[in-house]
């Protein structure tokens, strides 16, 4: 389009603080103007300038132009709108059009004849983005929040045209390696934001918008309604001689899922479908991931991944109605409305938005000879208005190319830091804004070697730790821990190369300097495997015993085997436990094998047993020993039993069914000793029995005590039983009945004196002759001769010796108090049974309480037991409770326990009167035994 310029006025026209001047006029004018403005893009305007034509300047202002103080300034090239209309008066929309941008690049001066001219870029200020690129994290904030941070490095205009409640926070988003213009591009991109740039004022301002209400026709009236005519014609406005609409086929439909591991099972598809009135309309876009997942946080997955799916959707199917022209318009600006008309299909008479131009507007130099010209063309792209603007996802987000390494962080005087996930917080090397501490990173999940519902391994990266990172499908946005390595700070659990044999996990004790270890040693020739704790020393060692320390690695060789030590308690708890030193070469067999324990045994039994017939045999044992020694029988038969166990081994099943019954069992084909500096105790509940097929020995230092309740039976099968004292008496004693001495051939007592004393009668016979000692006399009984044979022989004055034994005394009473109640104190009822030490058994009940007493007992021990709780075992009462501690003895109905005498002192009493009373009554007891 051309148009004669009467007066001197340009149609276009530069401001510029850094352009030159000559005499109060410019040193340059305008000469033409090119360039690309699009929506979403940043536009890009070439200026030429020149000098004016009137005026020949070689040198000079114009020719020594400071071009380098020129870049960066803002420049504004005015266009001149004529409005529309005939006449002066009849023009509407009259004004002026401004493009302002700053001035990046700058070529000239450029001799042209007569004439000097320079070419500038102009560009938006938001292209100083695209010089700045970082790597750094926004944590908990959303689209706005980051794009008003990041722009906030920029001093220049902004509009926000956006509802801000619809956009959900996110909880990591990383600037990765991308400069600012990238980053921001992608996440309006992402979240369906356009943007362009408005220019008035001589200044340009950047619009971020996220609906079609946001745009607007041009200020200017004329370019409100565009009219459409063909090229030939000639019309007193500026219009379009060229309009194409565009309709394509697009997909109708997008789907898109995400994962979240707080929701492992949930299906987070989303789908979105707006097919047009076409055929084929139903094709579907299906993406993966979609984003919209946020793992750990309040965000609705579903709700943000149907805004999600809608934005793709519309960016979709704006594509489907599309629309391209050219004409002679010098307002037809990106961001803009404006309606058609006159064109030839009424329908396309509607309003649409201007979504791109390419603008070409040039002054005519006057020195062509055809007086002052311009010329203005322009080509545009539109969409219908009705139709929903997005900007196309051109921006791909960058993905990481590999694993990388970051130091775990977290709060000061902290050595872990963790959620219930495992999680931990990171900062990465390349992060410069990061404080290291627990903000520098989103929580960050950590794989594992193994892991389960409850079950796996743990090993939670401690702070300070140089951690490898990975990056879930190559997202920056979502970082994984995979590993961990060494480094200067944290360097090998042993020093390397010279423990290369060594392998193994060693912890450290939180805040201290302590160790837990499973140590592996691979030696050759001496391999071993240990279990460690730095607490009391403590540690278990199999195969080729070398200390391995903390630090240091290999020390000194300790032995061959297994070791399990501590400095501090040990326990060792089963239900059934084997200890043998039966040896088992390359482990043969299964491990509760005991072949050779359980014949020893059975042997050992079959020998009490026959030594106790033989007792019988020879009266040592009457009828009531007999069930007593039954009962011993009886246990031991099934002690075996339990040792053996019944049924048969299925060694595919991995059954065997020996210790059908949780005993102890020693064994050993050589020996067991046990040594200890002060005592030993042993104590059972029921009954001891010791068999040897050899000799037994014992050797005491002291005194050798024994005491039995209910009597004492030795029976010496051959070569007879020898008691010697070597110092002191031996005193043979029965406080309440007789001693009885039977020998087949014959009893010799030798002393120096023989004393023989009984309280009413003593009587020596053998032979059918016999002497009677009484309070009445001497009487001697004889068949057969009776011969006195002597030096001399006197009769005195009679005279009564009598005999003086000690009382005897009569067993204390014993009281017993019984208690049986649940963990919360709540008394047991029911019934007891209380055996005391002479075999008097007394039943009874207990209290609501739980509590009885029961007195008249015989000191010494007693054996209780508790019948069925006749409580119903679901009511509160019954309630168990948490431990206590110091933690209480439960007792059920299957429990039984040996209860003290509460009278243990009045007990000790008539033992020691009981003693003092043997020792009165030895001789007479022993006379009256020999006399029988």
């Amino acid at each position: 389009m051309r148009n004669p310029s009467p007066s001197p006025s340009r149609t276009v026209s530069v401001r510029c603080a850094g352009l030159p001047t000559l005499m109060g006029a410019p040193a340059l004018v305008f000469s033409r103007l090119s360039g690309t403005e699009r929506l979403c893009e940043l536009f890009e305007y070439e200026v030429q300038l020149k000098t004016p034509d009137a005026r020949y300047a070689p040198s000079g202002p114009a020719a020594n132009l400071d071009t380098q103080a020129l870049r960066g300034q803002e420049l504004t090239v005015a266009i001149e709108l004529d409005g529309s209309g005939t006449g002066p008066v009849g023009r509407t929309g009259v004004g002026t059009r401004e493009i302002t941008g700053l001035i990046t690049d700058v070529r000239g001066p450029i001799p042209q004849g007569r004439q000097i001219a320079y070419c500038l870029t102009l560009r938006p200020w938001l292209w100083l983005a695209t010089l700045t690129t970082n790597f750094r994290v926004f944590q908990q904030q959303t689209v706005v929040g980051i794009l008003e941070a990041l722009l906030s490095a920029y001093t220049f205009p902004i509009e926000w045209r956006l509802d801000v409640g619809r956009y959900p926070s996110r909880e990591y988003q990383v600037q990765y390696g991308e400069s600012d213009f990238d980053f921001f591009q992608r996440l309006t991109q992402e979240w369906g934001i356009s943007w362009h740039i408005a220019h008035s004022d001589g200044k340009h301002r950047l619009v971020l918008t996220d609906a079609n209400s946001a745009f607007a026709p041009y200020t200017s009236p004329a370019y409100h309604t565009i009219r459409w005519q063909r090229s030939a014609d000639r019309i007193d406005e500026e219009c379009l001689h060229a309009f194409v609409l565009h309709d394509r086929l697009v997909s109708g439909q997008w789907a898109s899922s995400d994962y979240d591991f707080v929701k492992p099972g949930a299906d987070l598809a989303v789908r979105s479908a707006a097919p047009l009135d076409t055929a084929h309309a139903e094709a579907e876009i299906y993406e993966y991931p979609g984003d919209h997942g946020q793992p750990a946080t309040d965000n609705d997955p579903w709700r943000e991944g149907g805004h999600l799916a809608q934005l793709r959707m519309e960016a979709l199917r704006q594509h489907g109605s599309r629309a391209s022209g050219r004409g002679h318009v010098r307002a037809m600006v990106p961001g803009c409305t404006f309606k058609l008309s006159h064109f030839v299909q009424d329908k396309a008479n509607r309003e649409y938005l201007i979504l791109g131009t390419d603008l070409e507007i040039e002054d005519v130099p006057e020195v062509s000879g055809m007086g002052q010209q311009w010329r203005c063309e322009v080509a545009f792209t539109a969409q219908p208005t009705n139709v929903l603007f997005r900007p196309e996802r051109t921006q791909p987000k960058p993905r990481t190319s590999g694993p990388q390494t970051a130091t775990v962080v977290g709060p000061e005087g902290e050595e872990t830091w963790t959620d219930a996930y495992g999680r931990i917080r990171i900062q990465m090397h390349w992060d410069r804004i990061g404080q290291r501490n627990a903000n520098s990173s989103c929580w960050v999940r950590v794989s594992s070697a193994w892991q389960g519902n409850r079950f796996g391994a743990v090993h939670v990266p401690r702070i300070g730790q140089e951690v490898v990172v990975e990056h879930l499908n190559g997202d920056p946005d979502c970082p994984i821990v995979t590993g961990r390595v060494p480094n200067r700070l944290n360097m090998p659990q042993w020093p390397l190369p010279a423990q290369h044999a060594l392998s193994g996990f060693v912890s450290k004790e939180l805040h201290g300097e302590r160790a837990n270890a499973f140590v592996q040693d691979d030696t050759q020739g001496e391999i071993q495997t240990q279990l460690q704790s730095g607490h009391q020393t403590s540690w278990l060692g199999l195969g080729f015993l070398t200390r391995v320390l903390h630090g240091a690695g290999r020390k000194d060789k300790r032995g061959e085997g297994f070791e399990l030590r501590t400095d501090g308690q040990g326990v060792v708890r089963a239900h059934g436990m084997l200890l043998t030193t039966e040896r088992r070469a390359n482990a043969r067999a299964h491990h509760k094998d005991m072949g050779e324990t359980v014949e020893r045994l059975a042997v050992a039994r079959a020998q009490q047993e026959t030594l106790a017939e033989l007792a019988q045999q020879h009266a040592a044992q009457d009828a009531a020993d007999q069930a007593d020694h039954a009962e011993v029988a009886r246990a031991i038969q099934q002690q075996n039993e339990d040792i053996h166990g019944t049924g048969t081994a299925n060694a595919d099943a991995g059954s065997f069914p020996e210790l059908s019954a949780p005993h102890l069992v020693l064994a050993s084909p050589v020996g067991i000793e046990a040594t200890t500096a002060r005592s030993t105790h042993l104590a059972s509940g029921e009954h001891l029995a010791l068999t040897s097929g050899g000799h037994t020995s014992l050797a005491v230092g002291k005194r050798l005590l024994a005491s039995a309740s209910r009597g004492m039976r030795i029976f010496i099968q051959s070569m007879g039983w020898r008691l010697v004292a070597a110092g002191g008496d031996i005193d043979l004693r029965a406080l309440r009945d007789s001693i009885n001495l039977l020998a087949r051939l014959g009893i010799t007592a030798t002393a120096d004196r023989i004393t023989l004393s009984a309280r009413q009668e003593l009587v020596i016979s053998g032979g059918g002759s016999s002497t009677t000692y009484g309070a009445g006399g001497i009487t001697h009984r004889t068949g057969a001769a009776y011969v006195i044979r002597t030096a001399s022989y006197a009769l005195i004055t009679a005279q009564r010796g009598a005999v003086a034994f000690p009382p005897a005394r009569k067993p204390g009473q014993g009281n017993l108090e019984l208690f049986n109640r649940y963990a919360n104190h709540t008394g047991i009822g029911g019934e007891f049974r209380v055996e005391d030490a002479l075999g008097k058994a007394v039943a009874g009940r207990l209290n609501a309480q739980g509590f009885a007493a029961v007195s008249g007992l015989a000191p010494g021990p007693a054996t209780v037991s508790f019948g069925k709780d006749p409580a119903d075992t679901w009511v509160e009462a019954s309630h168990v409770g948490q431990p206590e501690w110091p933690p209480r003895v439960a007792r059920t109905e299957e429990d039984s326990a040996v209860a003290q005498s509460a009278a243990g002192l009045v007990a000790e009493q008539v033992r020691a009167a009981a003693s003092r009373a043997s020792e009165l009554g030895q001789t007479l007891q022993s006379a009256r035994q020999l006399h029988c």
